[in-house]
């Protein structure tokens, strides 16, 4: 009896709700939107390139002249320099007093070509004999600063040997490990210097000793010769210290950025270390790689659309510049020199995307509003009667209100323009006007 009485309240239970189940059916309304056809236009034809922003000609500038220490530095990282600009200057004080020598060298070869020339005087062969003097003590000179660069060198190569194992054993940084390394190699230097100036004093004494014992036999036409090309060898030194004294201002080569400062007060200077780098006239370029089969529809003066997002429109634009003339034939990329404005506000080393507006062509195209993305894919809703269905297509670049379709549509196809991204499948629509 009670199983027989629940079927009978469970049937009546139906019968009475089916008219409140097709009344809910009824009153369900129809969403409102709008069609538009698929149809073919013109587009922008353009290849996407990616890469990483860098200096135009990129410029190392360091010191000319070896073994002198930094005395002051003129620029920041940043600033922006003109060609000739002083950037940092070491310690003059060594070549000066060097310079003031070999001066004083000079106007002694000029005085004993006179002497050679003219007859022979006391005070000829006393000044000869004063010059002699001033060798020897150029000699003794040389022999002093030779013996401290050894001593010195001696030192800097103990540091040298005890920083190294320090280093090994993690007591002290690589920096330090490495100071110690170039003051030792300074120190080399420094000798080297020393032993050459040496011998080319020793070679002045000779011949100013050689000069007074002429003088004091008589002048001779060979005597002449020698003067003459004592010289022309003391004013060759004369030159190149003053071409050296020159290089101790370290000046920037062209106008630029300061991207990089490596000089440091007291810091020493040496061959091969860069002290600054410059972006040379502030000119950054985008250097793409790109496929081989695009490489030839590129041409110099293309304009780019520059952007450093991905959901972001290239706001920034640059011009193709040069187009590699040569492909790597392991990658089969090759390079597209894209120039970039100075004020876009991009700094180097930063990655970016370009899209390189190539010409125009035909493509099928549907409104912006039409194309639905979710989870990854990409679709557009056709009508099916009253219902929307929903249709997977691949889409190409984007325009400012329509989108290119690749595949999933045909010209002339109507797909819901306005509401459809408030659309699932099937939904039941009432299309308005257009």
């Amino acid at each position: 009896m009670l199983l027989v009485t629940a079927v009978a309240l469970a049937l009546v239970y139906q019968h009475l709700n089916k008219p409140a189940q097709s009344h809910a059916a009824a009153a369900t309304p129809a969403m409102a939107v709008t069609t538009a056809a698929a149809r073919l236009q013109l587009v922008d034809d353009s290849v996407s390139v990616t890469g990483s922003v860098s200096a135009w000609d990129p410029l190392s500038v360091g010191a000319e002249v070896n073994g002198l220490r930094i005395q002051s530095v003129a620029v920041e990282e940043g600033d922006f320099v003109r060609k000739g600009q002083p950037l940092a200057r070491l310690n003059s004080a060594l070549l000066t007093a060097q310079l003031k020598q070999a001066r004083a060298r000079l106007a002694a070869s000029e005085a004993t070509l006179r002497k050679s020339i003219q007859p022979n005087r006391r005070e000829e062969i006393l000044a000869l004999a004063a010059a002699l003097a001033q060798a020897e003590a150029n000699v003794a000179q040389g022999e002093a600063q030779l013996k401290q660069a050894r001593v010195n060198l001696k030192n800097a190569e103990v540091n040298d040997r005890r920083y190294a194992e320090l280093l090994r054993v993690g007591a002290v940084s690589n920096q330090d490990a490495e100071t110690k390394q170039v003051a030792a190699d300074t120190a080399q230097q420094d000798v080297r210097g020393s032993e050459a100036k040496l011998t080319a004093a020793r070679f002045m004494v000779e011949q100013a000793r050689e000069k007074l014992l002429v003088a004091q036999r008589g002048g001779r036409a060979e005597d002449v010769d020698i003067s003459r090309a004592a010289i022309a060898e003391t004013r060759a030194q004369v030159q190149q210290l003053e071409d050296e004294i020159q290089q101790t201002v370290i000046r920037a080569p062209d106008d630029g950025l300061i991207s990089g400062r490596n000089a440091h007060i007291g810091d020493i200077t040496a061959a091969g270390r860069p002290l600054f780098s410059m972006i040379r006239r502030n000119r950054l370029e985008l250097r793409a790689q790109v496929c081989d089969l695009d490489l030839p529809r590129f041409k110099a003066g293309q304009p780019v659309r520059i952007s450093t997002r991905e959901d972001e429109p290239g706001k920034v634009v640059g011009k193709v510049m040069l187009v590699s003339p040569q492909v790597d034939p392991t990658t089969r990329l090759g390079t597209v020199r894209i120039a970039l404005p100075a004020n876009a506000g991009l700094k180097p080393g930063m990655f970016v995307r370009g899209q390189v507006l190539l010409g125009h062509r035909q493509a099928l195209v549907v409104p912006v509003s039409s194309l639905v993305t979710r989870n990854g894919a990409s679709f557009v809703f056709t009508l099916d009667g009253r219902r929307a269905v929903s249709r997977p297509v691949k889409v190409g670049a984007p325009g400012d209100d329509v989108v290119e379709v690749t595949s999933g549509l045909s010209p002339g196809e109507p797909v819901v323009a306005a509401g459809a991204r408030f659309l699932s499948d099937n939904d039941t629509v009432r299309v308005g006007d257009q």
